[in-house]
């Protein structure tokens, strides 16, 4: 079974589920001891563990094995360790979402939603008042 499949069939959370990226590589998650997750930083590692850990520790009971927080100062540390099958599943924003696919053969499995199901990344294009573009259809 595809690593992403058989995690995310065990997976089941009440408030929302992040964005994840998952290495294509050939391991399933029957081969799995312990699963290794990559968290780009997005503020100090010792915040992020603050954040994350409760939550690895939850999935880990979830999907029976421990799940093991991979902390890179910069999303290209996570890349690399996706690339290199040092992590399994990432949680990253779009940009470096579409760059690890790119780069490590990565797969995007799911997205960031709020508690009421709400995508987590919205974008808006805007257009000077006095300009002549009324819609994106007209680009």
């Amino acid at each position: 079974m595809h690593i992403a499949k058989a995690i995310l069939a065990k997976l089941t959370l009440g408030c929302g589920l992040l964005a994840l990226l998952v290495s294509t590589g050939p391991a399933t998650a029957e081969e799995l001891k312990e699963l290794h997750f990559g968290i780009i930083s997005t503020e100090s590692t010792a915040g992020l563990k603050k954040s994350f850990e409760p939550w690895l520790g939850a999935m880990s009971k979830t999907i029976g094995i421990p799940v093991k927080g991979f902390y890179a100062p910069d999303y290209a540390g996570v890349i690399e360790a996706i690339r290199f099958n040092k992590v399994h599943i990432a949680w990253y924003g779009n940009k470096s979402a579409m760059e690890a696919v790119q780069r490590a053969n990565g797969e995007i499995c799911a997205q960031t939603v709020d508690v009421e199901g709400n995508p987590g990344y919205w974008s808006l294009i805007v257009a000077h008042q006095d300009s002549d573009l009324n819609s994106i259809a007209e680009n």
